[in-house]
């Protein structure tokens, strides 16, 4: 999205404000998002400092994304807002300076295309649930439990020991049964034969 700023050029503390409905198809392209429901709603307000053109705004988009327990689909609407600066010539300073992305006006223009898809894709949270108390998958037969119980056993063995008790059902020890007094010990006999 680009924006004409001939009008409020030379003008100190001149501005103008932007209300616009943009295509979020970049968010398909994200893992997390099942499908983009509508267009990014964009409100902008953009000021002449003397120095620089500040923009200001806020963006929203209704979006499907996938609970990260259960896989479920939820909707949900992303929101995020924005105040960078529009830079009339780039800026280098010392190291830290140089790694931040400077926003720079290209003649007449603003492109601030990056700037709503990177305000929209940092509002995405770290991880997406469709209940604070989801409970997820089973981990046996992968269904989905907030739909019912599976019938599936509780498994009270560590997942990752699992493969290790496969070797105690193939040791021979665990195939005959432990000699003990009831099972005839010779031991027993020899102390009964000497009283």
């Amino acid at each position: 999205m680009r924006l004409n700023i001939s009008g409020i050029q030379g003008r100190k503390g001149a501005f103008f404000q932007v209300k616009r409905d943009l295509p979020g198809d970049f968010l398909n392209t994200l893992p997390e998002v099942g499908r983009v429901l509508g267009p990014v709603s964009v409100e902008l307000k953009v000021t002449n400092t003397g120095d620089a053109y500040l923009v200001t705004g806020s963006f929203s988009v209704d979006v499907e994304l996938r609970c990260s327990r259960c896989l479920d689909p939820l909707r949900t609407t992303l929101e995020a807002s924005c105040e960078e600066e529009f830079l009339k010539t780039p800026e280098y300073g010392d190291e830290e300076d140089l790694l931040e992305e400077q926003y720079v006006v290209e003649g007449n223009e603003l492109d601030v295309t990056s700037l709503i898809q990177d305000s929209l894709l940092i509002s995405l949270p770290m991880k997406v649930v469709c209940s604070p108390d989801c409970p997820g998958l089973c981990p046996t037969c992968g269904a989905s439990l907030a739909h019912g119980d599976c019938g599936c056993l509780p498994a009270d063995l560590d997942i990752r020991l699992a493969p290790l008790s496969k070797l105690l059902d193939l040791s021979p020890q665990a195939a005959t049964p432990e000699r003990r007094k009831d099972n005839g010990s010779t031991q027993e006999k020899t102390f009964q034969g000497k009283g």
